[in-house]
Protein backbone atom coordinates (compact mmCIF):
# COMPACT_ATOMS: atom_id res chain seq x y z
CA UNK A 1 0.00 0.00 0.00
CA UNK A 2 1.51 3.31 -1.00
CA UNK A 3 1.22 6.66 0.77
CA UNK A 4 -1.65 7.91 -1.41
CA UNK A 5 -3.73 4.81 -0.77
CA UNK A 6 -3.02 5.05 2.96
CA UNK A 7 -4.00 8.73 2.92
CA UNK A 8 -7.28 7.92 1.09
CA UNK A 9 -8.08 5.14 3.59
CA UNK A 10 -7.53 7.51 6.54
CA UNK A 11 -9.65 10.16 4.81
CA UNK A 12 -12.48 7.65 4.29
CA UNK A 13 -12.23 6.57 7.93
CA UNK A 14 -12.39 10.21 9.08
CA UNK A 15 -15.40 10.81 6.81
CA UNK A 16 -17.15 7.76 8.29
CA UNK A 17 -16.39 9.00 11.81
CA UNK A 18 -17.84 12.43 10.91
CA UNK A 19 -20.97 10.78 9.48
CA UNK A 20 -21.39 8.71 12.66
CA UNK A 21 -20.98 11.81 14.89
CA UNK A 22 -23.60 13.68 12.84
CA UNK A 23 -26.01 10.74 13.05
CA UNK A 24 -25.55 10.56 16.83
CA UNK A 25 -26.15 14.31 17.12
CA UNK A 26 -29.28 14.11 15.00
CA UNK A 27 -30.58 11.16 17.03
CA UNK A 28 -29.93 13.09 20.24
CA UNK A 29 -31.74 16.16 18.90
CA UNK A 30 -34.67 13.99 17.83
CA UNK A 31 -34.84 12.42 21.29
CA UNK A 32 -34.74 15.84 22.97
CA UNK A 33 -37.51 17.04 20.65
CA UNK A 34 -39.70 14.05 21.50
CA UNK A 35 -39.15 14.62 25.21
CA UNK A 36 -40.00 18.34 24.94
CA UNK A 37 -43.17 17.62 22.98
CA UNK A 38 -44.19 15.07 25.60
CA UNK A 39 -43.52 17.48 28.45
CA UNK A 40 -45.38 20.33 26.79
CA UNK A 41 -48.45 18.10 26.42
CA UNK A 42 -48.26 17.29 30.14
CA UNK A 43 -48.01 20.97 30.98
CA UNK A 44 -51.06 21.76 28.90
CA UNK A 45 -53.05 19.08 30.69
CA UNK A 46 -51.97 20.43 34.08
CA UNK A 47 -52.68 24.00 32.94
CA UNK A 48 -56.16 23.01 31.81
CA UNK A 49 -56.85 21.38 35.18
CA UNK A 50 -55.44 24.37 37.05
CA UNK A 51 -57.46 26.84 34.97
CA UNK A 52 -60.67 25.05 35.97
CA UNK A 53 -59.76 25.91 39.56
CA UNK A 54 -58.85 29.55 38.84
CA UNK A 55 -61.18 32.53 39.22
CA UNK A 56 -60.46 36.13 38.16
CA UNK A 57 -61.85 39.48 39.29
CA UNK A 58 -60.82 42.92 38.02
CA UNK A 59 -61.68 46.30 39.49
CA UNK A 60 -60.10 49.45 40.86
CA UNK A 61 -57.13 49.00 38.56
CA UNK A 62 -56.23 45.64 40.13
CA UNK A 63 -56.71 42.16 38.68
CA UNK A 64 -56.99 39.37 41.24
CA UNK A 65 -56.53 35.79 40.09
CA UNK A 66 -57.23 33.07 42.67
CA UNK A 67 -56.45 29.37 42.22
CA UNK A 68 -57.76 26.68 44.57
CA UNK A 69 -54.59 24.64 45.06
CA UNK A 70 -55.78 21.50 46.83
CA UNK A 71 -59.48 20.66 46.35
CA UNK A 72 -58.66 16.96 46.86
CA UNK A 73 -56.13 17.60 49.63
CA UNK A 74 -56.20 16.11 53.11
CA UNK A 75 -55.06 19.34 54.77
CA UNK A 76 -57.07 22.55 54.97
CA UNK A 77 -57.90 24.52 51.81
CA UNK A 78 -55.06 26.52 50.21
CA UNK A 79 -55.42 29.30 47.65
CA UNK A 80 -52.89 31.12 45.50
CA UNK A 81 -53.83 34.79 45.13
CA UNK A 82 -52.07 36.76 42.39
CA UNK A 83 -52.61 40.53 42.31
CA UNK A 84 -51.49 42.59 39.30
CA UNK A 85 -51.75 46.31 38.66
CA UNK A 86 -49.95 49.19 36.99
CA UNK A 87 -51.24 51.92 39.29
CA UNK A 88 -51.69 50.67 42.87
CA UNK A 89 -49.07 49.79 45.52
CA UNK A 90 -50.18 46.30 46.53
CA UNK A 91 -47.86 46.21 49.55
CA UNK A 92 -50.38 48.35 51.41
CA UNK A 93 -52.83 45.43 51.66
CA UNK A 94 -52.51 42.69 54.29
CA UNK A 95 -54.29 39.83 52.56
CA UNK A 96 -54.33 37.69 55.69
CA UNK A 97 -56.49 40.32 57.43
CA UNK A 98 -58.76 41.19 54.50
CA UNK A 99 -59.51 37.61 53.36
CA UNK A 100 -62.12 35.19 54.62
CA UNK A 101 -63.21 31.73 53.44
CA UNK A 102 -66.95 31.02 53.58
CA UNK A 103 -68.47 27.53 53.34
CA UNK A 104 -71.90 26.50 52.05
CA UNK A 105 -73.35 26.74 55.60
CA UNK A 106 -72.32 30.42 55.76
CA UNK A 107 -69.53 29.87 58.29
CA UNK A 108 -66.46 32.12 57.91
CA UNK A 109 -62.85 31.01 58.40
CA UNK A 110 -59.82 33.24 58.81
CA UNK A 111 -56.51 32.28 57.16
CA UNK A 112 -54.15 30.36 59.42
CA UNK A 113 -51.06 30.99 57.28
CA UNK A 114 -49.89 33.31 54.54
CA UNK A 115 -46.85 32.99 52.28
CA UNK A 116 -45.96 36.17 50.38
CA UNK A 117 -43.97 36.54 47.14
CA UNK A 118 -43.33 39.68 45.18
CA UNK A 119 -44.43 43.18 45.95
CA UNK A 120 -45.22 46.57 44.51
CA UNK A 121 -47.40 46.08 41.43
CA UNK A 122 -47.18 42.26 41.19
CA UNK A 123 -47.86 40.21 44.26
CA UNK A 124 -48.43 36.52 44.89
CA UNK A 125 -49.77 35.18 48.18
CA UNK A 126 -50.72 31.67 49.29
CA UNK A 127 -53.44 31.57 51.93
CA UNK A 128 -54.05 28.48 54.05
CA UNK A 129 -57.27 27.88 55.97
CA UNK A 130 -58.21 25.43 58.75
CA UNK A 131 -59.12 21.85 57.86
CA UNK A 132 -62.62 22.39 59.28
CA UNK A 133 -63.37 24.38 56.12
CA UNK A 134 -62.92 21.19 54.06
CA UNK A 135 -65.85 18.92 53.28
CA UNK A 136 -68.23 21.62 52.08
CA UNK A 137 -70.12 21.51 48.79
CA UNK A 138 -69.16 25.10 48.05
CA UNK A 139 -66.33 27.38 49.14
CA UNK A 140 -66.10 31.09 48.56
CA UNK A 141 -62.98 33.16 49.13
CA UNK A 142 -63.84 36.80 49.84
CA UNK A 143 -61.17 39.50 49.69
CA UNK A 144 -62.27 42.86 51.06
CA UNK A 145 -61.25 46.45 50.38
CA UNK A 146 -58.52 46.10 47.76
CA UNK A 147 -58.10 49.22 45.59
CA UNK A 148 -61.52 50.62 46.37
CA UNK A 149 -63.41 47.39 45.63
CA UNK A 150 -65.50 46.55 48.70
CA UNK A 151 -65.56 42.77 48.09
CA UNK A 152 -64.11 40.41 45.55
CA UNK A 153 -65.74 37.01 45.62
CA UNK A 154 -64.27 33.77 44.21
CA UNK A 155 -66.51 30.68 44.36
CA UNK A 156 -65.93 26.96 43.79
CA UNK A 157 -68.66 24.33 43.60
CA UNK A 158 -67.20 21.09 44.93
CA UNK A 159 -68.14 17.44 44.49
Amino acid sequence: MNGIQLWQTKKEANNMADIMRRMKSQALLLLIGVILVGLSGTGQSFGAAASALTRTNSGGGVTAKVTYLNPEGLEGPRFQVVLDTHSVDLDAFDLKNVSVLRDDAGKDYQPTQMENKGGGHHREVTLAFPKSASGSKRLELVIKNIAGVKERSFRWELK
